[in-house]
């Protein structure tokens, strides 16, 4: 049997768990490349962009598994 969507109350909105985890990431991957950039290991990496979005992906599907299943 498939678990039932749950949603989380924020002031009367309902909001989705995907959001949260989202925002999460988002959170940790500006905290992950501010961090890269500080001890100057992006120096090594060609498309910064790509990899932003590709640790916002990793950390989301982390969080979205881990901290806030559904």
């Amino acid at each position: 049997m498939l678990p039932v969507p749950r949603e989380f109350n924020l002031f009367g909105v309902y909001l989705s768990p995907m959001l949260i985890s989202m925002v999460l990431a988002v959170v940790l991957a500006i905290i992950t490349v501010r961090a890269l950039n500080k001890y100057r290991l992006s120096r090594f990496i060609a498309q910064p962009g790509l990899v932003f979005v590709a640790i916002v992906l990793i950390y989301a599907s982390l969080i979205g598994t881990f901290v806030i299943p559904a």
